[in-house]
């Protein structure tokens, strides 16, 4: 799940994918119709978990820049920001597709997926 999370496809069938831009979550997957933003908040996982990831790959970055080359402090920042950006912006979509995995995955670890009623909240039927 989490794979196919990661890789912009769903969680629940494989087949959909769940972007319909390079950072907007559909609101359903288009191929199952597994809804894909059910509550108000749902982009805050994703946001801390890119923010968990990129601090740690910017001071790595900038250590590296710092021992490997003889650039200046505001050439090594004048290439570290746009990298660090290019950065954020590729783990944004791979985490806001983990996170949808991750709801689904505790929707079945929890018993919720197999609960009456589950399927008309979780799945559209015009997907």
């Amino acid at each position: 799940m989490l794979r196919r999370g990661v890789l912009r496809r769903c969680p629940v069938c494989g087949e959909g994918r769940i972007f319909r831009s390079l950072f907007r979550l559909r609101r359903a997957c288009p191929s199952c119709g597994w809804v894909l933003e059910r509550e108000p908040g749902t982009v805050t996982g994703p946001m801390y978990l890119v923010s968990v990831l990129t601090l740690p790959f910017a001071a790595l970055l900038f250590a590296l820049l710092w021992l490997f080359t003889d650039w200046s402090p505001g050439m090594q920042v004048a290439v570290g920001i746009p990298v660090i950006l290019v950065f954020c912006g590729v783990a944004l979509g791979a985490a806001k597709g983990a996170w949808a995995a991750v709801e689904y995955f505790t929707d079945v670890r929890s018993g919720d997926a197999f609960r009456e009623g589950y399927r008309e909240r979780a799945f559209r039927r015009d997907p």
